[in-house]
């Protein structure tokens, strides 16, 4: 198929998901702008026009893997709910986030330690990435004040849960033996019994 004369011809939203596809596909350091162009049918020279290079593409990946789902678990951390409710609904939101858009998922888990090499790009992820585990972590911290957790290491309990919901998106199937709410359920459950304060 003939390659997109026109930069206005293709939205900056499809060319995230196509880079995407090619991070996952060849790796971040295998990819090139010339792989990303042709997955969209656009040329180089068009692309160029709306990312001026690869490090560029790889942060609008991250930024829409942890957009999102930061906006949605925020307004859970800000409701009235128990904490144990609390971890449940952001567990639930975690996962389906994932299993939405796997690529973009799986993206943001395997090539985001690329960033930390990228000055001034590797500034903006880790200050997104820390502003989703501190909502994760005041989830935590009230839970522990509240008597409704047991006192933990909050830092370590979150980054050993978010290691385990990052991972759903690897294993998961559709036709696999649990939905995708059974898992975050069996998930939640595994993780309030760590808290439990008995």
């Amino acid at each position: 198929m003939a390659r997109k004369p026109a930069e206005q011809t293709v939205h900056p939203d499809e060319i995230i998901r196509a880079a995407a596809v090619v991070f996952h596909r060849q790796g971040y350091h295998g990819a090139t702008m010339a792989d990303i162009a042709a997955e969209v049918k656009l040329t180089a020279g068009s692309l160029y026009h709306h990312f001026p290079g690869k490090e560029d593409l790889l942060l609008a990946v991250l930024d829409r893997g942890l957009a999102q789902i930061t906006h949605d678990v925020r307004a859970v951390v800000e409701s009235s709910d128990p904490s144990p409710a609390k971890l449940r609904q952001i567990v639930h939101i975690h996962i389906h986030s994932e299993l939405e858009d796997s690529i973009i998922a799986a993206a943001v888990i395997f090539e985001s330690r690329v960033l930390l090499n990228v000055p001034g790009v590797r500034d903006r992820y880790v200050s997104q990435r820390d502003t989703l585990e501190n909502l994760y972590r005041r989830v935590i911290d009230v839970g522990i004040a509240s008597g409704d957790f047991r006192a933990v290491d909050v830092g370590i309990f979150v980054k050993t849960l978010f290691g385990a919901l990052n991972w759903v998106s690897v294993w998961y199937r559709q036709d696999g033996r649990l939905t995708e709410a059974e898992i975050a359920d069996e998930i939640t459950d595994t993780f309030l019994a760590a808290l439990h304060t008995g």
